[in-house]
């Protein structure tokens, strides 16, 4: 996918400010992100920023949009199950190499022009799947956000193994006989089970799907 490269101000290209942006939000995080801290560590001015993105929310879209941009389509000459598992794999990746920014992609309808190619390839995955189009806005959503979820809690913290006061915390409290037992296996988990899992359960629901409109 192509790269606007349009000049703002001062002759700065629009790709070289996205980029030192996602930079600051890998360094800082989004917690603390705004446009003054990014044009300090691009070296603007904030006016350059408000005009050429128009506000933090404009940054942070045009951030998002160059992240889906990083994401290649499957070819469609793929089965439909292994175009989904394998963009479901590219957003894991994504997820691991910008762990900060990745949640920008949870926070817009769409980001822009890369987001709507990758969206149109998603709405054809799923359609050559076996959807009606009538139920390709609604299975589009539960399984990006899905598939968005379970990466964002890879690097969020939710899968890690439970501390040694966690352990304590759950030993202290009645009640929680299958919790005590499933200890160990959730002492065994990885990574890759939950992510296996979660595309397992989300391919075997859009199958479903599909043969509930018969």
């Amino acid at each position: 996918m192509k790269t606007r490269h349009s000049r703002g101000q001062r002759g700065l290209l629009e790709a070289d400010l996205v980029e030192a942006a996602l930079a600051e939000i890998e360094r800082g995080g989004l917690e603390g992100f705004s446009l003054r801290c990014a044009a300090r560590a691009i070296g603007c001015d904030v006016a350059t920023l408000s005009y050429r993105f128009g506000s933090k929310q404009g940054l942070e879209r045009a951030i998002a949009d160059r992240l889906q941009g990083s994401i290649e389509a499957p070819a469609r000459d793929l089965d439909w199950q292994t175009r989904f598992v394998e963009t479901a794999k590219a957003y894991r990746r994504l997820a691991r190499r910008y762990p900060n920014a990745f949640p920008l992609l949870l926070r817009f309808w769409t980001s822009g022009p890369q987001d709507l190619q990758l969206a149109e390839e998603w709405y054809q995955t799923l359609f050559d799947a076996g959807l009606t189009e009538a139920n390709i806005p609604a299975v589009s959503f539960a399984t990006y956000a899905a598939i968005l979820g379970v990466c964002a809690g890879e690097i969020g913290g939710l899968i890690d193994k439970p501390s040694r006061e966690m352990l304590d915390e759950i030993e202290e409290q009645s009640g929680l006989p299958l919790i005590k037992k499933l200890l160990p296996h959730f002492h065994r988990l990885k990574d890759d089970d939950v992510f296996e899992a979660a595309v397992i359960n989300i391919v075997a629901g859009i199958k479903a799907q599909v043969a509930s409109q018969s």
